[in-house]
């Protein structure tokens, strides 16, 4: 055996190998640490190192003198799992090629790593770990269960693979900027995105982002979360808000149906009367301009009659929440045809203070209008329930407050009794002796879902202010 005396006690475990790849001659800390004797191939410790790799490395190393990196589990003298990353470096002894090779201990760091990698995989929502260029490092199981990539096929590829294109071809800006400036536009906050899959299937996910600095290196880690299923309850939430808000308006017209007859009623009575007056003249021999202003009435009249029923068939019927740009001043305007006319049906006065140059909101027309009507009806029952004590008007206001158009509608009801005000949007709830207690439930819910608020306060003097506003900044 060859003697190398003023390495053989080197910490670190070297090996050497003779031209025929055979371990010729190992040190002190190699006899320690390997089961590996002199004599045998020089990669049969290392699992990871195969007889086709060893002949490549050997190519490599020897015959093209090109120092190797490799990393390979070992079986330890005592049998335990050892980790090493191997160092071959070509040598000439007698002028014939050689290596000697040097292990550097990695156990430590590869368990440590194979222990992150399984917390990781534990883990339900998907985590990707990328570096500054947006190189995918770090991809656990969720994620891969997400996006349909296989580790290995991923790791070591651009993160914009799971982006639409759109997004893809501004992700690396966004990146650049962020190391340039500081100035994050994802990172630090959660967003909801859409991400795309191996199949090219796009999946909406939630994703949050983290700026790592660990040892000089960079990292920005992701939590994605797959948001398929709340999409679907979100959107069998929506119908179901639907249905109860249909539910409400078919409601609300039942309830003022003596109104709705009444209003149908004056033009029909009308075009009878017209028309019983044009027989009339003609059997009469009349002259045909007074049987044709006879029959104009009759025809206003008939579209008097019409009109009124297309606004109260346009307000029952079903239909999917359709949203739009309207404006709230219009809404209430339209709305007082059909509210009016149950107004004074009590006697009651229906008053409007509107703001001039309102801006529009991004509103189902039909929902709001439901609102408001029932926020109306609500405060003529309140007041019929005193007799109209304090009065016989309600007041509909609307006004700009900040970035929100917000719409009150006043009473001179009783006001809320205060062990009643925790209470009042309860589903179920009512102080009416023949009220479901939905209405001011489906009214929060819908206002709700345009992104405003609904509320109430007692008035100063008398009654009841029910509110909502709605966001009129679009962007």
């Amino acid at each position: 055996m060859i003697e190398y005396p003023a390495i053989d006690r080197l910490p670190v475990p070297l090996f050497r190998a003779d031209a025929s790849g055979r371990i010729s001659w190992v040190n002190e800390a190699w006899e320690s640490e390997l089961a590996a004797e002199t004599g045998e191939d020089w990669h049969v410790p290392f699992a990871a190192v195969d007889a086709d790799s060893a002949a490549a490395f050997w190519q490599r190393c020897v015959q093209e003198c090109e120092p190797v990196n490799l990393t390979s589990p070992a079986a330890g003298r005592n049998g335990e799992a050892l980790f090493f990353e191997v160092i071959l470096q070509p040598v000439l002894a007698d002028g014939a090629p050689e290596i000697m090779g040097a292990l550097v201990d990695i156990t430590e760091q590869t368990v440590g790593l194979a222990e992150t990698t399984a917390i990781l995989d534990t883990a339900v929502d998907g985590i990707i770990i990328i570096d500054e260029t947006g190189i995918i490092h770090t991809f656990n199981q969720a994620a891969s269960e997400l996006f349909g990539y296989r580790p290995e096929e991923i790791i070591g590829r651009s993160v914009n693979l799971l982006m639409p294109p759109g997004d893809a071809s501004r992700h690396d800006g966004y990146l650049r900027t962020y190391l340039r400036t500081g100035k994050a536009s994802i990172i630090g906050v959660g967003r909801e995105l859409v991400g795309v899959t191996a199949s090219g299937e796009r999946v909406p996910v939630y994703l949050a982002i983290s700026d790592i600095r660990l040892r000089g290196r960079r990292r920005f880690a992701g939590v994605v979360r797959n948001l398929t299923e709340q999409y679907a309850a979100r959107e069998a939430l929506a119908s179901q808000r639907e249905k109860l808000a249909h539910v409400g308006r078919l409601s609300t017209m039942g309830e003022m149906t003596a109104s709705i007859a009444h209003e149908i009623n004056q033009p029909l009575t009308a075009i009878s009367m017209y028309a019983q007056a044009s027989l009339k003249l003609i059997e009469r021999g009349g002259s045909l301009e007074k049987v044709k202003e006879a029959l104009e009435k009759l025809n206003t009249q008939s579209l008097r009659a019409g009109a009124v029923i297309e606004r109260i068939q346009r307000f029952a019927r079903a239909q999917e929440t359709t949203k739009e740009l309207v404006a709230l001043n219009d809404l209430v305007t339209d709305l007082l045809k059909l509210a009016d006319s149950d107004a004074r049906m009590h006697d009651i006065e229906l008053e409007l203070d509107l703001a001039v140059d309102l801006p529009p909101v991004f509103a189902d027309p039909v929902q709001i209008q439901q609102v408001i009507l029932n926020l109306i009806r609500n405060g003529i029952d309140a007041m019929n329930e005193i007799g109209c004590a304090n009065g016989r008007r309600i007041r509909v206001e609307t006004r700009l407050k900040g970035k929100a158009a917000e719409l009150c509608v006043l009473d001179q009801g009783p006001g809320v009794a205060d062990d009643q005000s925790e209470l009042v949007f309860t589903p179920f709830h009512t102080t009416k002796k023949e009220g479901m207690g939905m209405g001011l439930s489906i009214c929060r819910s819908i206002i709700s879902e345009h992104g405003g608020e609904l509320r109430f306060r007692n008035n100063e003097s008398a009654g009841a202010c029910f509110y909502f506003s709605l966001p009129v900044d679009h962007e």
